[in-house]
């Protein structure tokens, strides 16, 4: 038999309290307008815009194809189609359907400590969740709803598996509840396929069941046996939809593609973002809207900087190990933030960045009950060592310093909110967070060119290509600025710095065969056109370059010393 757990519900005030500490930590960013991403996958998205033929969500990538292509979050972008709708293109309806996700999050998460905690460590948890700074970019970001309906799902899923495993069996009614939420959390954003691991682990800590454990595979077999093929159904899928994307729709950081970063290289950067990691969720004083290199160094084999992050690794999964049955809440935290970790962390596939705060919203779940759940040992600890007056005096002493934390949390989320109340605010402060991320002053640089504030942005593009000359994204982008306004000179070494990053970089042939012919550097004219005509160049366009060079150097041999005078020069190419 299995032994079962009352069902502890979150009283209503409780529950209340913590949503308000979620809503008054995040509620200023009311008035914040599209910052970032918001602006290619919302803003400047007609497809994002209106309801206009809904159902192609499910077919369609989650980045515009003139912006990569790559994710697949179907739900996501249909909500912002009907936030957008709702709105008439305001910001205003995302930011709050985000303030009002995060309240519901944290009351979730309340939920579900109460379940594995004492009701007063349940609710530190889930009131320091409510206020943690980490989750700002999630939240005050319009894109980061995609954390928060994942979030939703899944702990919503958790909450039904562990009450439904500790009365006893699953019922069809429970499993198939957690199926729906299973593919709301895939088609939210992909991060959600983890969900059949975070049951398992709960399965094998929190779930008192005596029985054998082949017994409890016979019986929970078909159950898991339908996670997986909704699973697998939801890779094929997502597969179809974006076939024309390298490795399956995955986009590696640019640094890992430009670099040639093998998938060991990749895994030890990874184990030196670690400690980076464990700060973030227990100490996040510095935030960023930027992580990466050199502030954040990219492997290039074993180096004794991957150590702190490989001992904390190995620490943290062998307290894990080892508490699953002494400390189980304990237990059960690592093993989630160790599985909400992954899809986003470089272990296991390439992500399209090395740190993200808005990918931490997950994990943090799990950090938070962790939390919770030494606070439970120390207060065991106390009671076993002490007096009641001393404990009733540490009590005393914890509560005032659990207050103190609460008020630091929300006023140091309430600042941070207000860094990403616009572009101007946010890039700015990314150079002064970071000043080490080339990213950092690369968007700082284009946002400036974008303004023409001309100077600023070459300044700014530069600083990044002297931190990190190995993004080809950065060194082109400064050759079409320059190309722009007519200087070529310097554009044309830019365009060739590119293709020595990147040979596949599908942009700046044409563009450098045209610099090439403006500079009359007319020799160089003819390989780089043919190689632009090979990439898929227009042809037209590159055979009159051709024609244009071969016709100045004929010239020039006829007449030396005479200076050719070339007209209808190709001006805006890519």
């Amino acid at each position: 038999m299995i032994t079962a757990s009352p069902r502890r519900w979150p009283t209503p005030l409780a529950a209340l309290t913590v949503a308000c500490l979620a809503i008054a930590s995040s509620a200023i960013g009311i008035a914040n307008r599209f910052t970032y991403d918001d602006r290619y996958v919302i803003e400047l998205n007609p497809f994002a815009r209106t309801m206009h033929q809904w159902w192609r969500v499910f077919a369609t990538s989650y980045w515009p194809p003139s912006w990569g292509g790559d994710g697949y979050r179907p739900l996501t972008i249909l909500a912002f189609k009907i936030e957008s709708t709702l709105g008439r293109g305001s910001p205003t309806p995302f930011h709050a359907v985000n303030i009002l996700l995060y309240a519901l999050s944290a009351v979730l998460v309340f939920a579900i400590a109460t379940r594995l905690l004492p009701s007063w460590a349940a609710w530190t948890a889930a009131a320091l969740f409510a206020v943690h700074p980490v989750h700002v970019e999630a939240v005050a970001n319009s894109v980061g709803q995609s954390e928060l309906l994942v979030a939703l799902a899944l702990l919503g899923s958790t909450i039904l598996y562990i009450d439904a495993r500790r009365r006893g069996e699953l019922t069809l009614r429970s499993g198939l509840a957690i199926a729906v939420l299973y593919v709301v959390a895939c088609f939210s954003k992909e991060h959600g396929i983890v969900l059949p691991a975070i049951l398992a682990v709960a399965e094998l800590t929190v779930i008192d069941d005596p029985r054998p454990l082949g017994e409890k595979i016979r019986r929970l077999r078909p159950f898991y046996l339908i996670l997986t093929a909704l699973a697998v159904a939801f890779v094929g899928v997502r597969s179809l939809v974006l076939s024309d994307h390298p490795i399956g729709g995955f986009a590696p950081f640019t640094p890992f593609s430009s670099l040639h970063i093998t998938w060991l290289n990749r895994a030890l950067t990874a184990l030196g973002v670690v400690p980076e990691w464990l700060r973030l969720f227990f100490w996040p004083a510095r935030l960023s809207a930027e992580y990466g290199p050199p502030d954040i160094e990219i492997a290039q084999g074993p180096s004794i900087s991957q150590l702190p992050g490989f001992l904390i690794l190995f620490a943290t999964l062998t307290f894990g190990v080892l508490l699953r049955r002494r400390r189980p809440a304990i237990s059960f935290g690592i093993a989630f933030v160790c599985i909400t970790l992954l899809p986003s962390s470089n272990f296991i596939l390439p992500a399209g960045i090395v740190l993200a705060e808005r990918t931490l919203f997950l994990p943090s779940v799990g950090a938070m009950l962790v939390a919770g759940g030494v606070a439970v040992a120390i207060a065991d600890w106390m009671r076993a060592r002490y007096s009641g007056a001393e404990v009733g005096r540490t009590r005393l002493l914890a509560q005032a310093s659990v207050v103190v934390v609460l008020v630091a949390g929300m006023s140091r989320s309430e600042s941070r909110t207000l860094v990403w109340k616009d572009n101007e605010t946010l890039f700015n402060q990314s150079v002064l967070d970071a000043p080490n991320a080339y990213r950092a002053h690369y968007m700082l640089g284009a946002w400036s060119f974008e303004k023409n504030r001309m100077r600023i942005g070459e300044a700014e593009y530069k600083k990044a290509l002297a931190l990190f000359p190995y993004d080809p994204s950065v060194s082109f982008n400064l050759a079409e600025r320059y190309r722009s306004v007519g200087l070529c000179r310097p554009a044309v070494p830019l365009y060739r710095w590119t293709r020595g990053l990147d040979p596949n970089y599908p942009f700046g042939r044409t563009a450098l065969a045209a610099c090439l012919l403006a500079d009359s550097d007319y020799a160089a004219v003819k390989p780089a056109a043919l190689d632009a005509i090979r990439a898929g160049g227009p042809v037209a366009t590159l055979r009159g370059m051709i024609a244009t060079a071969d016709s100045a150097i004929a010239a020039r041999k006829s007449q030396p010393g005479v200076p050719v005078t070339l007209a209808g020069t190709p001006g805006k190419v890519r």
